[in-house]
């Protein structure tokens, strides 16, 4: 084992990327595939000519863009820029989920600045596969079911999401049946009765039964390959070629083994999928069910052969819901209290629509009007599929939002719950007396988290794209200052969430920055453009314009917040604040600060954290300035 783990971490720091800054000059890019629509963009990701670093591009919309396709050439002058995250408090790292898939820069283009190559085009077998998707997808379309429910079949089936709106994601979400959406288990298995079906008769034999075995490892994986090579699909492919070898060896297969073998050869392979969430999700579903389902089912009998299957499929809800609690809250911060409801329709339906979809695919390569049958089943099975989900969502207290409970919090459920489980297999007291040790620990600190909480103290400059914002958080309660900006409540909704939910914050209130004189505070005091903090006095420019600094010497700033180079414009050589924090500055406008006022200018390019008088203070040293996420 620790030679095993020695290998895996040798391998995975061979494997980690550094991206370092490009030149700007010409570059040839391989479409790796279809370019996306946006609202103003096509982006499109494709990896640099003779080199495994890929690219997001973002190209304005042009006829020759929107019929691109997977290996063609895109020849374009510029230079690409790094992916950095917001360092905004407790954010998604955007920025390492994209370097785990070897996706390091981003460029936007215009038409002018880019072409593609005509009669150059750059195949591998997974370009080539998903140009056999887009061929099985548009069967769908001309099978004449409806555009917004081609978008989610083709995601059930062929593992194409991109074209499903977020709305609906998001319900599918909402309601715990997002799995649905995620090509797995249940597709391969489909795959597998079928090809077995047909390929059966050639199990008589050595030779034929190598042969079936051949047919059906190939059939599975060329699947895998067509739907994306997604992290629950490759799971279940796994699994599935360690099965049939097993049958082909003669050696009885044990779902365990299946799924440690499985989940060893993919993180050899790849060891960046260990931090995947389809990779976490998967195997604690699988193996919850394969380790709770049997418990939960033997709670209760039915006689009648339909409530039996029922009560089985709830179980097998139930059990996969369990595990993946501990991920879904850490990734998602949201309960689904109708999961139960949703699954015992949605699940049977999408099993007719993978077997649908798979008919109508086939069908119309011989018959359109034939497909066209089967693709009017297939559009009334999506939209029951729509109308469950809808139904779901909008139940009264339909989802628990706001849960963000800790990765200590999260290791200690797990440790209870393989306490608990190994008490009620083996009845030893030393497993109940652990379980309840670890109970109580978890309760302590709990209520250690609830006390921070309570009397935390914070101001936090936010990184937010187009206006500034600024949190004055004291206990739960926070107040928000921000520049009004096109979609201003949006971008604060979107950057502030994280933060709110680990805070705990039960309060807020948001004022625009000219509207400050109305902000009335136990907590806090305004008097024109100064605003008192728990013993902090800052300075904050205006949106607009720059007032003159002639305030009374009581009213001088420890901190000065400005938007733009207006310090220019501001007297403080005689007040001399620890800190001038200048709204995403360009080096060069932070260079002239620190001319003017030596060591104290400080660029928000990611969040600052001050917690107290002496952080202030500390803002005279940068490095003693805390940043979430990434120190500096």
């Amino acid at each position: 084992m620790l030679v095993l783990f020695c290998f895996g971490f040798i391998r995975a720091r061979d494997q980690t990327t550094v991206f370092q800054h490009l030149p700007g000059q010409q570059y040839f890019v391989v479409l790796d595939d279809y370019p996306v629509e946006k609202e103003k963009t096509y982006m499109a990701v494709g990896q640099m000519i003779n080199s495994d670093l890929k690219i997001i591009t973002y190209l304005s919309k042009s006829q020759p863009v929107r019929l691109a396709k997977p290996g063609d050439i895109l020849c374009f002058n510029g230079t690409p820029e790094l992916i950095e995250n917001e360092g905004n408090p407790f954010e998604f790292d955007y920025r390492g989920y994209l370097n785990s898939k070897k996706i390091g820069y981003r460029i936007f283009l215009k038409e002018d600045r880019y072409h593609l190559l005509n009669g150059f085009r750059k195949l591998n077998i997974r370009r080539s596969a998903l140009i056999f998707r887009k061929k099985l997808i548009d069967n769908l379309y001309r099978s004449g079911i409806n555009d917004k429910n081609v978008h989610l079949v083709s995601s059930i089936s062929f593992g194409a999401r991109d074209d499903v709106d977020k709305a609906t994601i998001q319900s599918f979400t909402n309601t715990g049946v997002i799995h649905v959406l995620a090509v797995s288990g249940m597709n391969v298995a489909l795959i597998f009765v079928v090809l077995d079906f047909l390929f059966r008769f050639l199990k008589s034999g050595h030779a034929g039964y190598c042969f079936y075995t051949v047919i059906i490892l190939s059939g599975i994986w060329g699947y895998a390959l067509i739907t994306g090579m997604s992290a629950s699909i490759l799971r279940a492919t796994m699994m599935f070629t360690f099965v049939i070898i097993g049958n082909v060896l003669q050696r009885n297969s044990n779902i365990f083994n299946s799924l440690a073998v499985s989940a060893f050869f993919l993180i050899v392979l790849e060891p960046e999928i260990i931090g995947d969430v389809g990779f976490q999700l998967s195997y604690a579903a699988v193996l919850s069910i394969v380790v709770i389902q049997p418990f939960l089912y033997k709670l209760l009998y039915f006689k009648n052969r339909l409530c039996d299957q029922i009560w089985l499929l709830l179980s097998v809800t139930f059990a996969a819901q369990i595990g993946t609690l501990p991920f879904t809250l850490h990734y998602f911060h949201q309960f689904p209290v109708y999961f139960w409801m949703a699954n015992l329709v949605v699940i049977p339906l999408v099993t007719l629509i993978l077997y649908l979809s798979f008919v109508v695919v086939f069908l119309a390569f011989f018959s359109l009007v034939l497909s066209s049958v089967f693709a009017l089943l297939l559009d009334w099975s999506v939209r029951l599929v729509l109308l469950t989900v809808n139904f779901v969502e909008n139940l009264p207290h339909a989802v628990l939002k706001g849960l963000y409970p800790s990765l200590f919090q999260i290791a200690m459920v797990l440790l209870i719950a393989y306490l608990f489980y190994r008490f009620y297999i083996n009845g030893k007291m030393v497993f109940l007396r652990r379980m309840i040790l670890a109970v109580i620990l978890f309760t302590l600190t709990a209520g250690i988290g609830t006390f921070r909480q309570l009397t935390r103290a914070e101001i936090v400059f936010f990184n937010i794209p187009g206006t500034r914002a600024l949190a004055l958080t004291s206990g739960r309660e926070v107040i928000v200052l921000y520049d009004h900006c096109e979609k201003a409540v949006e971008k604060l909704d979107y950057y502030l969430k994280p933060y709110l939910g680990d805070r705990g914050i039960r309060r807020i209130e948001m004022f625009r920055l000219s509207d400050s004189l109305r902000m009335k505070g136990r907590n806090i005091c305004v008097i024109g453009n100064f605003i008192f903090f728990r013993g902090v006095r800052f300075y904050v420019e205006p949106a607009n314009n720059v007032a003159e600094n002639k305030a009374d010497p009581a009213l001088y700033p420890d901190l000065v917040w400005l938007r733009d180079i207006g310090a220019g414009k501001l007297d403080f050589t005689s007040v001399h604040p620890s800190g001038i924090i200048l709204y995403r500055a360009s080096d060069d406008v932070e260079n002239e600060i620190n001319t003017h006022y030596p060591h104290r200018g400080l660029n928000v390019r990611k969040a600052i954290l001050l917690t107290s008088q002496s952080s202030i203070s500390g803002m005279k040293n940068k490095n003693r300035c805390g940043y979430f996420n990434q120190p500096e």
